[in-house]
């Protein structure tokens, strides 16, 4: 377990309990309210149940209600019998309006206080003689106890999506960050021996002219030309590779491209790389007609590259098959290159996996081939890199597509 997931799971739990911590004094604080609400209207009814002793009228209880309560922060409505309301206080209606309509709004609020809690009975003494009835509401500050929770749901869920994008981003820039300088500093790590190798290769030119040593070779079955050629080969193929290294991160060019003729040298290419498997290996070139499309050549090629190799590193003992074409997608917009070999595929639940950077099934393997393909494809030429199928053994498909955009 890292450190940084550590820390992570601390502050999910250390927020969680938070939540709770907040739910938790705000029911308690909520329920206490209603408890202090309903011991001073109990408190209310026992003064009126002492004063009705006395007088027992209505018309003195209520002006009795008036009077002792005429400060109390949260809403009460005193009743008859009945249910008619009689006095009422902090609940948005002047006590002295009798209006029908003020009375369908009373009748409205005391139905509402009804469902919340019971309301508290007026007896005349210790007698069972009822006079009326007192309903009660929540203070209005008592009304932010539901709101505060709610907000505090909405703000941390809030808090949580922008944790995860932020987190998301910051992984994103440090994966960018990571092929940056690892480019960069493979572009800086090889320039140095190129440049010796070239000056060297030079330099053995010279001699071979100047001294006439053709003749030292006569039992090789390589002429000294022949060295230097495979020599300045090597070193430019070490250059591209610098070069293509040193276009990731920056804005490549694009410029019209025939893609049977760059596709066809990058087959070339590894077919002489790789004469071990010439006898047990066979890579079939099928080119469809399509419109050039705008690339990067040097790019674009890698791309291609790394496809091919990954399905020679795929391939069976005997009998392996790579197949290469290109062609229209079924729409005839689309330009398509199509990679398909016979090898040991992929299973379904790595499907996602294989274009993530290092994810790889070989023992020594880097796993950077598919994800730098996928991000040369998609990031510099805007098309597709997917996994159509995989089948082991049978047929493993990938597929580029550049789209009708990318078309000259």
């Amino acid at each position: 377990m890292g450190v940084p997931f550590f820390y992570s799971l601390t502050a999910v739990v250390a927020g969680f309990l938070i939540v709770v911590s907040i739910f938790y004094i705000v029911n308690y604080s909520r329920e206490r309210t209603s408890q202090h609400n309903r011991r001073v209207v109990s408190a209310y009814a026992r003064l009126w149940s002492l004063a009705a002793l006395r007088t027992a009228g209505a018309a003195e209880i209520s002006i009795f209600f008036e009077e002792i309560i005429d400060k109390s922060d949260f809403p009460m409505i005193l009743t008859s019998v009945e249910g008619q309301p009689m006095s009422w206080r902090n609940v948005g209606i002047a006590r002295n309006d009798t209006t029908e309509e003020a009375r369908e709004r009373l009748r409205a609020e005391v139905a509402k206080m009804r469902q919340a809690q019971s309301p508290v009975p007026i007896y005349v003494g210790r007698t069972d003689r009822l006079l009326g009835y007192i309903y009660f509401g929540e203070p209005p500050f008592a009304k932010w106890f539901r709101v505060i929770p709610i907000g505090i749901l909405t703000l941390v869920a809030l808090l949580l999506v922008f944790s995860y994008l932020s987190y998301n981003r910051l992984k994103f820039y440090e994966e960018q960050n990571i092929w940056l300088g690892m480019a960069r500093e493979t572009a800086h790590q090889l320039g140095t021996p190129i440049s010796s190798m070239m000056g060297w290769n030079e330099l053995l030119k010279d001699e071979i002219k100047e001294a006439e040593i053709a003749g030292a070779f006569r039992h090789s079955n390589r002429s000294p030309q022949d060295i230097i050629d495979r020599i300045s080969e090597d070193i430019l193929i070490l250059n591209k590779i610098v070069m293509r290294f040193g276009q990731i991160g920056s804005t490549p060019e694009l410029e019209p491209t025939e893609l049977p003729s760059l596709i066809h040298q990058s087959v070339a290419y590894l077919r002489q790389r790789m004469p071990r498997l010439r006898g047990r290996m066979e890579i079939v070139e099928q080119y469809y007609p399509v419109p050039p499309v705008m690339a990067n050549q040097m790019l674009l090629s890698w791309a291609i590259e790394n496809l091919i190799r990954n399905s020679m590193e795929a391939a069976p003992q005997d009998g392996a098959k790579i197949k290469v074409a290109t062609r229209m997608d079924v729409d005839g917009e689309d330009v398509q290159i199509i990679v398909t070999d016979n090898g040991k595929g992929i299973s379904a639940r790595n499907y996602r996996k294989i274009f993530s950077p290092g994810y790889t099934t070989k023992k020594r393997g880097w796993g950077l081939g598919l994800s730098l393909a996928k991000r040369i494809v998609e990031e510099y030429h805007f098309g597709r890199l997917t996994l159509l199928e995989s089948k082991p053994f049978e047929k493993t498909t990938f597929v580029i597509t550049f789209p009708k955009s990318a078309k000259v």
